[in-house]
């Protein structure tokens, strides 16, 4: 069963660094730890299921507002 603290590395390495789950799955092989890419992912998955409540919140704050502005670049 994984931490709160692996789960969020996962996540922060995959989405805010970019680090796709195989290059995660090689670097903790060289830690020591045998995580596969299969496990990464479903932990991923996970993740985001309890995380859709956030999003949805987030969602409705944001269109409340009669306009909403992004920076794409």
């Amino acid at each position: 069963i994984p931490t709160a603290g692996l789960l969020a590395q996962v996540m922060i390495a995959k989405y805010a660094d970019h680090l796709p789950l195989f290059r995660q799955e090689q670097i903790f092989g060289r830690a020591g730890l045998a995580i596969p890419r299969s496990t990464l992912a479903s932990w991923v998955g996970a993740c985001g299921v309890q995380l859709q409540p956030l999003v949805d919140a987030l969602r409705e704050v944001v269109l409340e507002h009669n306009v909403v502005h992004v920076d794409e670049t």
